[in-house]
């Protein structure tokens, strides 16, 4: 069976999806993950998707948007079971043993900007579809969907007979795919928070590239959605208006794991997951906790227990991906260079 969907006709050449793998530590970091016991593996359980209820995320009302996008309310009884959340998460030893920081080795060589300046004039793209390759990747990563809950929509092609008229979706497909979704978007928004880092710091030249690799890497991911869709037979008319309400829901997601780790790790995630109780800034509940409360609400659409440990394990996920990426050089990330000590 093969993975849903096949993209390989329609995704623009030079994705090269089909192409020799490059090695994805570049930027993806492997975790071992803790496999869940036979009672609560994602193959014996339905996915929490099918159980849940999305809710948009709320934004805050009679504020700019360039003051701030969301803000947490925590209840007491939330901020009551963060500390035991700390305390659980400070032993886990997987988000201790990351790169260390280090410089940029090089700047880029008469190759790279030249590639890098061909892409900006928009005459080729020598850039983003390494991201998309890498990001696919995971999508298609069944196994390790499987360990976060998250299945992948599989048995329906992009091959639609010319009158698809009584093909409908599947039950419990919308909630699927939705979390679905939140997969590939939890993946695009790492790519974009290196970026956004990066950005912060750049002239002209490196801002221009930063730009072009978040636009082109939505741009992809929205294609990829909607093809998704169009796979499970979304009457033609609604996939438009579908969309955009998937678009709402993603960036309520990355808007609130923006404002998680600005809240909570403005100095570095890898600080600020060893930072202890008497740390805490106020108004601080502690980056584990937080980015768990953003994924328990978003990607489990708070149909879960809290300790699940099909969410524990996510959050760990990203914030080791987020963690591996802060120390990845600037020229490696633009260049695809992989640091010696990695």
């Amino acid at each position: 069976m093969a993975c849903a969907p096949r993209l390989l006709q329609v995704v623009p050449r030079r994705c090269n999806l089909t192409g020799a793998a490059r090695p994805v530590t570049t930027l993806w970091q492997r975790v071992p993950h803790r496999r869940a016991c036979a009672s609560t593996s994602a193959e014996r359980i339905p996915s929490v998707a099918s159980r849940g209820k999305p809710v948009r995320w709320d934004f805050v009302k009679c504020q700019p948007v360039f003051d701030k996008y969301v803000e947490f309310n925590f209840t007491e009884e939330d901020k009551r079971r963060f500390v035991g959340e700390r305390a659980k998460f400070s032993a886990d030893t997987r988000l201790l043993n990351v790169p260390p920081h280090v410089q940029s080795p090089a700047e880029m060589d008469w190759r790279e900007t030249y590639e890098a300046l061909v892409t900006i004039a928009r005459l080729d793209d020598h850039i983003s579809g390494y991201f998309q390759e890498l990001i696919y990747g995971r999508v298609e990563d069944k196994d390790l969907m499987g360990r976060f809950g998250i299945s992948l929509l599989e048995g329906k092609t992009l091959e639609k007979p010319l009158h698809n008229t009584k093909a409908v979706p599947r039950e419990g497909a919308y909630f699927a795919m939705l979390q679905q979704t939140y997969w590939l978007s939890l993946h695009v928004w790492l790519v974009h928070s290196k970026q956004h880092m990066i950005q912060e710091n750049e002239g002209i030249f490196g801002s221009a590239i930063c730009a072009l690799i978040t636009r082109r890497v939505f741009e992809w991911a929205w294609v990829i959605v909607r093809l998704w869709l169009k796979q499970e037979d979304v009457p033609a008319m609604s996939i438009g208006t579908e969309l955009e309400h998937f678009m709402e829901y993603v960036f309520g997601f990355c808007a609130a794991l923006d404002e998680a780790f600005l809240q909570e790790a403005s100095h570095g995630s890898a600080k600020a997951v060893q930072r202890k109780d008497n740390e805490l800034e106020e108004g601080q509940v502690g980056l584990l906790p937080c980015v768990k409360q953003v994924l328990w609400s978003n990607v489990f659409f708070g149909a879960c227990a809290h300790d699940h440990l099909q969410l524990e394990e996510l959050a760990v996920y990203l914030i080791r991906q987020r963690i591996a990426l802060e120390a990845l050089p600037r020229t490696a990330f633009f260049t695809r260079r992989r640091p010696a000590h990695w």
